[in-house]
C-alpha cells in the first residue's frame, strides 16, 4: 500500500502533502512545528481514532488521502468528522461508520478480514513518538489502539481462540466486580461499629411504619374477603328463597325452605360480620398509629431543617452497613476466578504459540536484527523472549533497538501473509539516549531490507538516504490560506 497524497483543511487554512515511493522525511529545523501532527493526521485520514495535538483538533478537519493498493486500485478516503469516512474506489463510494466499521474498511486496504491482524497491523508499522519506541510485544500503540503479539501470531497463523477469549473476557469482568465487592466489604466492616451507622430513632420509626403498613394491607385484604363472603351468603339465601323449595320431613309433612330456616347459614353470616368488626377495630388502631408516626416524622423533619443534616459520607456508611456482605465468601470466589483465569490464559497462550511456524520465523528475524544491532544473538535470545513481559532490563538505546528489531520482524511476517507492502512510519527515531552510530545501524537495515517499502520519518534530523522526499514544515503545518476553487475540488 502506497500513500500518494494527503489534503488537510482546518478553518481558513489548508495544505497538500505529496508523498513518494521510498523515503519521505517530514522535517523541521525546530521542534513543535507540526511533524507529529502531520503523522497523526495520516493515521486519522486512514480511519484510525488517534488523539488530536494541541494546535489542531482532528475532528474539525477535512482530510482526503490518496492510496494505491497492492492490486493497483486507487483509493480516496475522505473524513469530515470523527465518526464517518468515505471510500471511493473505481468510481464507487462507500460510507463507513467509525469506529464500528473500521475493520471492514481496513479489510479493503490490507486484503484480509482477519480481525486479529487488522487490530494489530498499526502496532507493527507505526512508531509513535511517545509510546512507539517502548512498545515491544503488547501495550498501547496510540490513544485507545492496542497491540498484542499473541493476537498477531494467531491472526497470521490462522489459529482460532475466539470462544476461549469470550470466556476470558467474561471471567475478567466477573473478577473485576468481585474485587470491587471485596473492597466494599472491607470498608463496610471497618465502619460497621462506628456510631454514625447506628440505627437512629427516626430509622426505628421508619421500620415500625413499614411494618404497620404491611399489617394494614393484610387486614384490609381480609376485610375485603369477608365482605365478599357475606355478600355471597346473602345472595345464596335469597336464591334459595326464590326457588320456593319444599322439604319433606320424616312424618310426611312438607315445609317450605326460606332464608330463615336454613340451619347454620345465619350463624355463619353473623360470625363473619363479627370477625369484620374485630378487624375493622384493629384497622382503625393501625391507621391511628400510622398517622401518629407520620405526624411525628413531619414535626421532626420540620425541626431538623434548622440543624445540619447527615453528610454524604455518613449517609453512604449507613447504606453500606445495611448490605449483607461476607468477606470470606467473596475472597473465596475471587481466588477461584483468578485460578480459572490463569488456566484459561495459559491455554490461549499455548494454542497461540506452540507448533507455530510463525513464531519460529519471527524469532529468526528478530535474532538476525538483534545480532546486527548488537543487542543479542541466538544464545541470549530464546523463542520465549518474543512473549516476555519483563522489560525492566531494557532501557535507553537497548530498548530502542530491541523494539525496532521486533517491529521489523512483525512487518516482514505480515507482508509474507498479506502479500502487501506496508508503509513504515517512524515519529522521532532519534531518541535522547540513541547516538548517531545506533541510528545509522537502524537506517542501514531500512535501506537494505525495506527499500521497496514506503518509509515516512518525522524528525528534526536529516538521514543519509540516497533519495529523500523532504516535506519541510517551517512555521506551522497548515501555512496556506484556503483557495475557494481548491475547496470545491477536494470536497
Amino acid at each position: 500500500m502506497l500513500i500518494k497524497s494527503l489534503y488537510i483543511r482546518d478553518g481558513l487554512f489548508e495544505r497538500d502533502i505529496i508523498l513518494e515511493d521510498g523515503v519521505n522525511l517530514i522535517f523541521s529545523k525546530r521542534n513543535s512545528r507540526g511533524k507529529t501532527t502531520l503523522v497523526r493526521l495520516i493515521l486519522y485520514a486512514l480511519g484510525y481514532s488517534v488523539p488530536s495535538t494541541k494546535k489542531i483538533k482532528f475532528e474539525k478537519c477535512f482530510t482526503k488521502i490518496e492510496l494505491i493498493l497492492e492490486t493497483g486500485n486507487v483509493v480516496y478516503l475522505t473524513r469530515e468528522n470523527s465518526y464517518t469516512i468515505s471510500m471511493i474506489c473505481d468510481g464507487e463510494e462507500e460510507i463507513y461508520i467509525l469506529p464500528e466499521q473500521i475493520c471492514l474498511l481496513h479489510s479493503r486496504l490490507f486484503g484480509t478480514d482477519n480481525i486479529d491482524i487488522l487490530n494489530n497491523v498499526l502496532g507493527a508499522f507505526y512508531f509513535d513518538q511517545e509510546k512507539g519506541w517502548t512498545l515491544l510485544n503488547r501495550g498501547v500503540v496510540i490513544g485507545s489502539i492496542h497491540f498484542n503479539i499473541d493476537e498477531l501470531v494467531r491472526g497470521i497463523s490462522g489459529k482460532d481462540c475466539s470462544e476461549l477469549i469470550v470466556k476470558e473476557k467474561q471471567i475478567s469482568s466477573d473478577l473485576s466486580k468481585y474485587r470491587q465487592m471485596f473492597s466494599i466489604a472491607q470498608y463496610r466492616d471497618s465502619v460497621s461499629g462506628n456510631s454514625l451507622t447506628e440505627e437512629t430513632y427516626q430509622e426505628k420509626n421508619n421500620v415500625e411504619l413499614e411494618q404497620l403498613r404491611m399489617r394494614q394491607s393484610a387486614v384490609e385484604r381480609e376485610i375485603r374477603r369477608i365482605n365478599q363472603s357475606v355478600t355471597g351468603n346473602k345472595k345464596f339465601q335469597e336464591f334459595v328463597a326464590e326457588m320456593k323449595l319444599l322439604v319433606k320431613t320424616e312424618d310426611g309433612q312438607c315445609i317450605t325452605v326460606t332464608k330463615d330456616n336454613i340451619v347454620g347459614l345465619n350463624d355463619s353470616i353473623e360470625l363473619l360480620v363479627a370477625k369484620k368488626k374485630i378487624l375493622s377495630s384493629e384497622l382503625a388502631e393501625i391507621v391511628s398509629k400510622i398517622d401518629k408516626i407520620v405526624k411525628e416524622q413531619e414535626k421532626e423533619n420540620g425541626q431538623l431543617t434548622f440543624f445540619k443534616s447527615d453528610s454524604l459520607v455518613e449517609a453512604f456508611d449507613k447504606k453500606i452497613v445495611a448490605i449483607p456482605m461476607n468477606q470470606v465468601a467473596i475472597k473465596k470466589e475471587i481466588d477461584k476466578l483468578e485460578k480459572e483465569l490463569k488456566q484459561l490464559r495459559a491455554q490461549i497462550a499455548k494454542i497461540s504459540r506452540s507448533d507455530n511456524d510463525v513464531v519460529l520465523s519471527l524469532y529468526n528475524t528478530i535474532v538476525k536484527y538483534a545480532t546486527e544491532l548488537g543487542i543479542g544473538d541466538s544464545e541470549s535470545i530464546t523463542k520465549k523472549y518474543l512473549f516476555t513481559s519483563n522489560l525492566k532490563e531494557l532501557t535507553g538505546a537497548v530498548l530502542h533497538k530491541t523494539v525496532f528489531a521486533f517491529k521489523m520482524a512483525y512487518i516482514l511476517e505480515l507482508e509474507k501473509h498479506l502479500n502487501v507492502k506496508l508503509p513504515i512510519i517512524l515519529d522521532s527515531p532519534s531518541g535522547k539516549e540513541v547516538d548517531q552510530e545506533n541510528i545509522n545501524l537502524i537506517m542501514n537495515i531500512l535501506k537494505r531490507d525495506f527499500k521497496d517499502n514506503q518509509i515516512i520519518i518525522a524528525s528534526i534530523y536529516d538521514y543519509s538516504f540516497s533519495k529523500v522526499n523532504k516535506i519541510e514544515l517551517k512555521d506551522q503545518l497548515l501555512d496556506q490560506v484556503i483557495v475557494v476553487d481548491k475547496v470545491d475540488e477536494n470536497s
